[in-house]
């Protein structure tokens, strides 16, 4: 007789199936090993979401996993399916797909006894098994410690038995919190579940030896049949190789490239010399010999359908990417690292990011799909997780709770901190619960960018769904997806590449065309020197405060410090950007060894690149390629205490065997640390400065064409009334939004910026849309009465239009308050009689007084609201600054105007601040101060509010109201700023 044994567990419910999920993946491979499991099953119902993290921990836990999952046959019952091997992982893949995107195909019972190769099926339930008896190969009736009713088969229809621990929970108390995932599942509140919500209460606890012992005394055949399906089912290894896209050409792939490579690389450099022609040579060998060819074919191609595009990270060191396209900046002429890239010790795959104008992205990933198969591609998905505010609402609701009372008790737990007050029986228990789903999966979303594409079927190597925007969508986050091998494409959306398409296409409208091929911004003296003294605001990467402020005190706007700008002005580099500064301006120095002297020459000494890591590690401490490569991922990712003092120790060591100093190690060793997350390689810094070069230029040369295009794309850093101010500052001209100057967009001429409508809030595109083609079709509206003739808008257009003033030209003067009621009269006439009665009443703008017709009277209190009435209407005022708005306050203020603040350097001066950006950061002693920019009409100008006056103020920080700031004058590098003691509402 076989013993039960508690070796081999199947059928355990995983942490991430979205219906049942209980515990984070860890926690139950925990449990599986302080019981003494040493292979597992894990059965996601319907669902393999979670497989790659059960995969990796088990593994890490010395527990041999076995693939599953549980099929939900609606009104029957389960089957359970072990994957033996890759054909029948493929399989499962393939029948999750059919449920998930067709589910008229989708007959589980059929789909199986049509092909189970490779799979091991258990189900207990009787009629399921009668139904696929005799028409799969492997069948288990499944004994379970709630249910023994299909053991009787095994007997009648020779169905072998097998153990199955069907736990959903690890203990009890899970039970509780099983039902509110479950309401919160199916949208009903903890009261109105029914029994077949949930799974029961008693038996369904990860069960210990002594229980199955005592529930398999009877049958113990059905533990030799768990350990049989145990030891079969040994397919457990999702990463088979990286899975490339195919691609299909009349000769290899290897020979395609080179092709294309040799094609553009004359097009970018014209005559080929020696030292392009070896480096080609040198990366497509490394590229043909580890199977990149396809890949890089296929990035060429997505790069082509887009009108702008930016490669950046580590591949835009790569001539081959240079040569094809891919990316912008000549990787020789920069001296950029390719082996930060690609190197032969490097296991992982090229990894090129590629930037989109925004508004093209979506378009552009259908046309993706379209070109390589929808069978072949899909998008990556985002696992997300209870957050502590979404767990806290979402459990209180499945309570029964409305959002008032969670909106409350949410401010006093999260806002106050407080916690005091909520001594309610309820509330304490769904608190305690809040907390335990917390860190537990939610849903699926899709992730902004992130493709695959296969060489064959991607529905038989994950499965597929449908996202709700209707892409195929992968099963598995970005870290499950690369754990698997699919290269991951990343096709992101950039605000600033379609400023810059705008922008051309606006100056080709009036019949100004720059060249791509001659164009040359880095080398244009005019956009150096607004760069040097930091006139960026709208460019790309470089129009923060910070930045801006860098660009001040360093005074080099030139290609190369703009890539060391980009790059060192990370949170974690701070302490060393003034030194950095100080040896820029001309200060002593020395390397801090002699072996990083050629290294960091040209940073001035400075670790600013991501691949200055490695290359320190390589050239003091001994490190190969590879490592060094894995020491940077780990201090850029925040990868562990662990595995970070081991590299830590190896580098120490290393520097000592070649007789580095230990304060020298130390120095260079914190310098290291100061990349802990946020952080650039040289190739991505460059990239990024050629866009904003480009960017740059076009600010300096085509002001009004440029600003146009920063705020027909919703601007950048800042809100759209901050362009509108740095408009008015550039001496540029705005006009509109008006209803026979006005596109959608804005646009600029000359010296004049015309406002979109757009810019009307709560105005359609529709709206716009009839306006501008009867313009186009019938010439500029007369009048009023003309504009109702042709055009015919709904009652919240005409509402939208007239406080922004778009009528104001054809109004003959009338007040915008009377615009709109007269308008509005005459929609509502012909609503009533129909359109013809628009031809009987005019629109008159005169008020009659006896017999004697007078203009309407326009005097300072109808001024000043239809000023507010615009300033609500645009979030901004088109003629003037919003202090208008405070005319009379503002000029009875004893203040130094913004202009004039390098006059009082190291003073105690009182300025009129309108806030337009903020950044919070904390001092090391975690306190919280802030980097605050203001402006008035005439400057804007850089604040530092320590954390005693931040506690005081902060509060007055966020509304849009004129405050009066006080504070000293300071200078640093050149740079002005003010340091605030006191702020006060403008009263």
């Amino acid at each position: 007789m076989v013993e039960p044994t508690l070796e081999e567990r199947l059928g355990l419910c995983s942490a991430y199936s979205f219906l049942y999920g209980m515990r984070r993946p860890v926690e139950l491979i925990e449990k599986c090993k302080a019981l003494g499991v040493t292979s597992i099953g894990i059965a996601d119902r319907d669902n393999l979401y979670g497989l790659p993290d059960i995969l990796e921990k088990a593994k890490e836990a010395g527990i041999r996993p076995v693939i599953g999952v549980c099929l939900t046959i609606e009104g029957k019952g389960l089957i359970y399916c072990f994957v033996e091997s890759k054909q029948g992982y493929a399989r499962i893949c393939e029948l999750l797909t059919i449920r998930n995107r067709d589910k008229k195909r989708y007959d589980p019972i059929m789909l199986l006894c049509e092909n189970s190769a490779g799979l091991r099926l258990v189900s207990e339930d009787e009629a399921l098994l009668i139904s696929l008896a005799g028409k799969v190969k492997y069948l288990y009736g499944g004994i379970t410690p709630q249910s023994i009713k299909a053991a009787g088969l095994n007997k009648r229809l020779g169905i072998p038995l097998a153990f199955l621990d069907n736990s959903a929970f690890l203990e009890k108390e899970d039970y509780n919190v099983h039902r509110v995932l479950r309401a919160i599942d199916l949208g009903k509140t903890v009261g109105t579940l029914e029994d077949t919500d949930c799974v029961t209460k008693e038996g369904f606890v990860l069960s210990n030896s002594s229980l199955i012992e005592r529930r398999l005394m009877s049958w113990p055949e059905s533990a030799e049949g768990t350990r049989e399906i145990a030891q079969s089912c040994t397919y457990n290894e999702l990463f088979d190789g990286w899975v490339f896209p195919g691609y299909e050409t009349g000769v290899s792939a290897g020979e395609e490239l080179y092709n294309r490579v040799i094609e553009g690389a004359v097009e970018r450099y014209g005559e080929l010399g020696d030292s392009e022609l070896a480096r080609i040579d040198y990366e497509l060998d490394i590229i043909e010999r580890k199977g990149f060819a396809p890949y890089f074919l296929v990035m060429d191609d997505i790069v082509k359908m887009a009108s702008r595009t930016c490669g950046r990270g580590s591949g835009a060191a790569s001539i081959v990417s240079y040569s094809l396209g891919i990316t912008n900046v000549d990787p020789i002429a920069h001296h950029l690292y390719f082996e930060r890239f690609l190197n032969p010790a490097r296991s992982d795959p090229p990894d090129i990011d590629v930037d989109f104008a925004w508004d093209e992205r979506d378009e552009l990933i259908k046309k993706v799909i379209e070109r390589f198969g929808s069978d072949h591609c899909a998008r990556v998905a985002n696992h997300n997780f209870f957050r502590s505010r979404s767990a806290l609402r979402e459990t209180a609701k499945a309570y029964g709770f409305g959002d008032g009372e969670i909106s409350r008790i949410e401010k006093q737990m999260f806002h106050f901190g407080d916690k005091s007050d909520i001594n309610d029986p309820l509330w304490t228990e769904i608190l305690s619960i809040a907390k335990k789903i917390e860190g537990l999966p939610h849903g699926l979303s899709m992730h902004c960018g992130g493709l695959v594409i296969t060489p064959n079927p991607i529905h038989f190597r994950i499965p597929i769904e449908n996202s709700l925007e209707g892409y195929p969508l992968l099963s598995w986050e970005k870290e499950g997806t690369e754990a698997a091998g699919f290269v991951k494409i990343d096709l992101l959306g950039n605000r600033s590449l379609a400023v810059i398409r705008d922008t051309l296409r606006n100056l080709e409208e009036q019949g100004i065309c720059i060249d791509p091929h001659t164009w040359r911004p880095i080398q244009d003296k005019a956009t150096v020197e607004a760069l040097a003294v930091g006139n960026s605001m709208g460019v790309f990467y470089i129009e923060s405060p910070a930045m801006r402020l860098l660009q001040k005190k360093t005074g080099a706007g030139d290609f190369e410090h703009i890539v060391i700008h980009s790059s060192i002005i990370r949170p974690a580099a701070n302490k060393f950007i003034n030194e950095y500064i100080r040896r820029l301006k001309g200060g002593k120095w020395e390397p801090l060894h002699p072996r990083l002297a050629k290294i960091l020459d040209e940073t001035y000494g400075i670790l600013c690149y991501q691949e200055d890591v490695s290359k320190t590690a390589v050239a003091l401490a001994g490190f190969d390629e590879a490592e060094a490569d894995k020491l940077r991922k780990v201090i850029a990712k925040k990868a562990g205490a662990v595995k970070l003092a081991l590299y830590e120790k190896q580098f120490f060591e290393g520097c000592k065997r070649n007789e580095v100093s230990e304060e020298a190690t130390k120095k260079i060793w914190e310098m290291m640390l100061s990349f802990d997350g946020y952080s650039f390689c040289k190739p991505h810094s460059a990239s990024y400065a050629m866009v904003s070069f480009q960017s740059a230029y076009l600010r300096v040369h085509h002001p009004a064409e440029f600003m146009a295009g920063v705020l027909s794309n919703q601007g950048g850093y800042y809100k759209s009334h901050a362009y509108i101010s740095e408009c008015r500052r550039m001496g540029l001209l705005l006009e509109g939004p008006d209803i026979n100057l006005s596109q959608w967009r804005y646009y600029g001429q000359g010296r004049r910026v015309v406002i979109g409508l757009m810019a009307v809030k709560g105005f359609s595109h529709s709206g716009a849309e009839t306006i501008i083609k009867e313009r186009e079709r019938g010439g500029d509206f007369i009048n009023l009465n003309n504009f109702l003739r042709r055009v015919k808008l709904d009652r919240d257009d005409i509402t939208a239009l007239c406080p922004a003033g778009v009528f104001d030209r054809i109004a003959n003067g009338l007040p915008r308050t009377i615009q709109a009621r007269e308008l509005l009269k005459a929609h509502t006439r012909a609503t009533r009689k129909g359109q013809e009665e628009l031809f009987l009443t005019e629109i008159v703008p005169i008020y009659k007084a006896g017999s004697t017709a007078v203009m309407a009277p326009v005097n300072k209190k109808t001024f000043n609201n239809e000023l507010w009435e615009e300033f609500r209407s645009l979030g901004f005022l088109k003629n003037v600054h919003p202090l208008a708005l405070w005319k009379d306050k503002v000029m009875a203020a004893r203040r130094i105007k913004a202009l004039r603040i390098g006059d009082f350097l190291g003073k105690y001066i009182c300025l009129i601040g309108w806030p337009i950006t903020q950044k919070e950061v904390w001092t090391k002693d975690g306190l919280t101060m802030s980097f605050l920019t203001f402006e008035d009409e005439t400057a804007m100008y850089e604040t530092v509010i320590f954390p005693k006056v931040y506690d005081l103020y902060n509060h007055l920080l966020f509304d849009q109201r004129p405050l009066l700031v006080y504070g000293k004058v300071a200078e640093d590098w050149g740079a002005v700023s003010v340091e605030v003691q006191r702020i006060e509402i403008l009263e």
